[in-house]
């Protein structure tokens, strides 16, 4: 996909920024609302205001090549050194696509960012899916749990109601975290990007493209707290529910990396992850990665037909990194 902007606009935008001066008392926007493919800047649109362009921008995230629409096997995929800023592998990063759990990426961040998870919570109106195949652990009303156990249950096993019940822990109703999930999106540079649930169950308005999931995977991987849940194989939830009986219920993690049913190549170690999967958008898994050298890689393959088509594309851009070494 070409994008049609000139470097007319950059030029004028860099002129703006000297001729209003830039204080150390002003407060800069956020830089991800840019991107660069090859050697322009690349503004997006879809922001109503335009930000301040940051010089340190090209150290902070990967500078993509150009690339066309490429008809593949997946709807997108990306292997990015996350040490170096190098850009392994890319497909499709721009194109639009349904990213399914891995939306949960975004409410693990803002409730890391907003939220405690010593804090407990009560259920006090039903979750309602609409979805009969929807991972669920089936939260019901006057239930109380932490949010430690809640964002176990939505990382490790991909628990569609507990992301809710998170959501409204953070926000207090459903649709005003949706509201701070797309805020946070902007803010993050994630500008082609649109949420409308905190799960990823499928609407045809809740998209996004392999570039803003690394934005947004990014940003979560700098909190050690989501490492930590996301790398355990197997859990169990603890919580009371509404007759005051203590309730466990094990879980297992939905990334198979993790679960140890698939093995990364020789000298590549699987840290964290999230797994997505709906008739829609398909098969998908966003990982971070190190090789022998301790460099860190995020890795995304979105669209696969299949489980085991997802974790063989996994594996191939996995030995890339691998190869390099």
């Amino acid at each position: 996909m070409k994008y049609p902007f000139i470097r007319v606009c950059c030029i004028c935008l860099i002129l703006c920024f000297i001729l209003t001066g830039c204080s150390s008392n002003e407060e800069e926007s956020a830089a991800g609302a840019y991107f660069r493919i090859e050697d322009q800047w690349e503004y997006q649109a879809s922001v109503s205001v335009p930000p301040v362009i940051s010089y340190n921008y090209s150290s902070q995230y990967a500078v993509f090549p150009a690339e066309e629409h490429v008809n593949s096997s997946v709807a997108a995929q990306l292997c990015i050194n996350n040490s170096t800023n190098e850009v392994v592998m890319s497909e499709n990063a721009f194109e639009r696509i349904y990213p399914a759990s891995i939306t949960k990426i975004m409410t693990a961040l803002l409730v890391l960012e907003r939220g405690n998870l010593s804090d407990t919570v009560t259920v006090t109106e039903p979750i309602v899916l609409n979805d009969p195949l929807a991972v669920s652990l089936e939260l019901q009303v006057g239930d109380q749990i932490t949010i430690n156990e809640l964002m176990h249950g939505m990382l490790i096993t991909s628990a569609n109601d507990y992301a809710v019940m998170l959501g409204r822990y953070v926000a207090g109703s459903d649709s005003a975290f949706v509201d701070l999930m797309n805020q946070r999106a902007v803010e993050l540079g994630a500008t082609h990007t649109h949420f409308v649930n905190p799960n990823g169950l499928h609407a045809e308005e809740h998209y996004t493209t392999a570039y803003d999931l690394y934005l947004i995977f990014q940003a979560l991987i700098q909190h050690e707290e989501f490492r930590a849940i996301a790398e355990i194989p197997q859990y169990t939830i603890h919580y009371t529910d509404g007759e005051g009986n203590e309730r466990e219920a094990p879980i297992a993690n939905s990334n198979l990396f993790i679960s140890q049913n698939y093995s990364a190549p020789e000298g590549i170690t699987v840290i964290s992850g999230k797994t997505g999967t709906t008739n829609e958008a398909g098969s998908c898994l966003i990982v971070e990665a190190k090789d022998s050298q301790d460099q860190d890689y995020i890795v995304l393959v979105c669209g696969a037909g299949s489980r085991s088509a997802l974790y063989e594309k996994m594996q191939q851009l996995l030995n890339q990194i691998s190869e390099k070494e």
